[in-house]
């Protein structure tokens, strides 16, 4: 894998992380502008970086240099990813919006170009 997909990789994974801790300090940085927080709050805050951290420390290991499961990862990141843009976009949450999109792109073409580069099947492809 390329060194700069590698690095995107890496800061976009490092960047979920870091907003889901952010997240469980200040769980009303989850929230659209104005939005009053509930008692439901600091637990999705914490059911996110429960999520969030692993993923990314995976990702981050198989970045370094153990490739075999990296094609999976890679795209379960990017359906998480996809998953909070959808509820960044649909919730009027502009940072998780644009950073989930940016991080589902980044984490998905990088699995597309890895299966094609290396001939490892995508998803749905049979033997």
């Amino acid at each position: 894998m390329r060194r700069s997909l590698i690095v995107l990789n890496a800061a976009m994974a490092a960047g979920s992380a870091a907003a889901a801790v952010i997240g469980v300090v200040r769980p009303t940085l989850l929230l659209p502008p104005g939005t009053e927080p509930t008692a439901g709050l600091q637990v999705y805050a914490q059911a996110y970086t429960v999520r969030a951290v692993p993923l990314a420390a995976a990702l981050g290991y198989l970045l370094r240099g153990e490739r075999r499961g990296l094609v999976p990862v890679l795209a379960v990141a990017g359906a998480a990813q996809l998953g909070d843009a959808y509820i960044g976009i649909s919730r009027g949450i502009p940072g998780m919006a644009v950073g989930g999109t940016l991080a589902a792109g980044v984490h998905l073409t990088s699995a597309w170009w890895l299966t094609r580069r290396t001939g490892t099947p995508a998803l749905g492809d049979t033997a």
